[in-house]
């Protein structure tokens, strides 16, 4: 346990500052004690009272040789009364060379993550782990790496939208028979109630999301799945708070043709109509989300989601949740 807790190079940062503060107070404390105690003693000298004075020096002189070694007493101590390997590797791991060597071992870790599932989001935190490591031999390594692995990524994104397209020609554009992601059809969508959504666990909100999302993209294009999928998970808690039966899982408000946010919550006949009200909320109001569409139409979701603050009226906490969702959940996966 304590290794584990020890391999975290921001714990050994902080062990290792505790070290340098101990150090500073073993030295500076007795220091400060001792000239002070010879202070006093000449200033008692001159007026002829040296007896007192020189045993308040000889109890500073004292107390600055305890304070000097009680550090050391306890490191001993413990290290004679503890056989816990992992207690004395933490403490020496904790310099400069071994908070370094445990960033790298992260770092590899990240990248090995990555490799693994070929998720962008952990793609991302590993790129920006290795960006931020000082071992020039190690972050170039695993940069090389990166790069590689990055080819992965995009190669089973070349893959999934393949395989969508074939979809799509498969199932045509507008019909029931389309299916998406091989979950649920536009039917099944239609179809869909809300009590059966909110009895989802947040995974199949996802997939019933992702669905929906995916075949309006299909048929429309504009705002990628993954953004729409993350949205309905933050507006609505992932199926569980749309307000009663409006199938209003993107808190869209206004009058039909009103500009949105204002007036009432919409109500739709279902979930697909909702999703399609969603898509056709940012064409109409696209003026206030910048290059919003441009950046879906180059397949950049975290860069379009960064222009949504205008969604919850100027928050400046909605884009990096929606953000993070995308991240977590890897649904850019749901893109091609």
């Amino acid at each position: 346990m304590i290794l584990n807790i020890c391999a975290d190079p921001r714990v050994l940062s902080i062990i290792r500052l505790v070290k340098i503060v101990i150090t500073i107070i073993k030295i500076v404390v007795p220091i400060i004690l001792i000239v002070t105690g010879m202070i006093s003693f000449v200033k008692a000298t001159v007026k002829g009272e040296v007896n007192d004075t020189l045993k308040g020096l000889i109890n500073k002189v004292i107390a600055a040789i305890l304070v000097f070694l009680i550090p050391t007493f306890v490191s001993l101590l413990v290290n004679l009364v503890s056989s816990d390997s992992e207690y004395k590797a933490c403490l020496s791991d904790s310099t400069t060379e071994g908070i370094n060597a445990a960033y790298v071992t992260r770092a590899k870790q990240m990248v090995l993550d990555a490799k693994n599932t070929l998720n962008t989001g952990l793609y991302t935190a590993a790129k920006t782990e290795v960006s931020a490591l000082e071992d020039d031999a190690a972050k170039s390594s695993l940069e090389q790496e990166l790069v590689e692995v990055n080819k992965e990524i995009e190669k089973a994104k070349e893959e999934r939208k393949a395989k969508e397209e074939e979809r799509r020609r498969a199932g045509g554009s507008g019909t029931g028979s389309i299916n998406a992601d091989g979950k649920y059809t536009k039917a099944e969508i239609i179809d869909m109630g809300e009590q059966q959504v909110k009895d989802m666990t947040n995974e199949q909100f996802i997939e019933f999301m992702a669905s929906a999302a995916r075949i309006v993209y299909s048929e429309y294009g504009g705002v990628l799945p993954s953004i729409t999928i993350a949205q309905a998970c933050l507006e609505s808690g992932y199926g569980n708070s749309f307000i009663n039966t409006t199938h209003n899982v993107f808190g869209l408000i206004g009058y039909p043709g009103s500009k949105p946010k204002v007036g009432v919550l919409r109500q739709f006949d279902n979930f697909y109509e909702a999703t399609y009200y969603h898509y056709a909320y940012f064409q109409n109001y696209i003026n206030v989300y910048g290059n919003f569409l441009a950046k879906c139409e180059n397949h950049d979701a975290l860069g379009a989601a960064s222009h949504l603050g205008a969604y919850a009226n100027g928050s400046t906490t909605y884009a990096p949740s929606i953000q993070a969702l995308i991240n977590q959940y890897d649904l850019t996966k749901y893109d091609y």
